[in-house]
């Protein structure tokens, strides 16, 4: 039986997901994790009894700590297995794709490549920006934890295996940055199609690069929110 579950996500998420896992064991201990040093620190004991759950999170966990874990590992990922990597819903709004998706999957040591479980398929409603497919996407994956935590929560057998297979290239933080980056003959459309993809925020904004001097978007049209996980954080 899991005694113990390595949770790792956002502080705006742990509470409710650690809610969630404890209403289907009240016994279970949920050990949040935000930080990698916290990883490291916990790793240093015992991991017979132990699962870890990643849900949105960017920490990467060494495969020798997988390989120690008793109960495995499976990661959230917020995207199907067609957009493996990082900002899934941004790749998928500028390449204009119509079916978009949640997916858990076992974690092993590549990033987005593990045997995978789960895949939760939407439709997307044309004119969607990021913020809210982000939305969506959470939902669809919080739906799935729900469902999932009662054997997660308990029980140390592994999750079974779907048909489906990751596809497509595993985009990184520096693909998101090269595509904040406008080129300096950008038109209308390139444009409003990144636009789009993008969205706005601190961590979400076009560039461009004129004479030597970078100018960042500072857009104050229409005040919008900034989501973490589906969940707007005050700005």
């Amino acid at each position: 039986m899991i005694e113990e579950i390595l949770l790792l996500s956002d502080p705006a998420l742990i509470v409710d997901l650690k809610a969630v896992l404890r209403t289907a064991n009240p016994h279970l201990v949920v050990t949040p994790i935000v930080e990698r040093a916290q990883l490291d620190e916990r790793c240093l004991a015992s991991l017979e009894t132990v699962r870890l759950l990643s849900f949105g999170s960017d920490i990467i966990v060494p495969a020798s700590v997988l390989a120690r874990l008793g109960g495995g590992a499976y990661n959230f990922h917020p995207g199907p297995p067609t957009y493996p990597g990082r900002y899934p819903s941004t790749f998928f709004l500028y390449e204009g794709g119509k079916w978009f998706g949640s997916t858990v999957h076992e974690m092993v040591g590549k990033v987005d490549a593990g045997p995978i479980h789960v895949v939760a398929w939407f439709e997307v409603p044309e004119g969607l920006d990021c913020v809210a497919l982000n939305g969506l996407s959470f939902q669809s994956l919080m739906g799935v934890f729900v469902k999932l935590a009662p054997h997660l929560a308990f029980h140390d057998d592994p999750l079974s295996h779907s048909d489906d297979a990751w596809s497509g290239r595993t985009t990184t933080q520096q693909d998101f940055n090269d595509l904040c980056n406008l080129p300096n003959d950008v038109g209308e459309a390139e444009f409003q199609r990144r636009y789009r993809a993008v969205g706005e925020g601190p961590d979400h904004a076009l560039e461009i690069t004129l004479f030597g001097h970078r100018f960042h978007l500072d857009n104050q049209h229409a005040a919008p929110d900034v989501m973490i996980g589906g969940i707007k954080r005050e700005t």
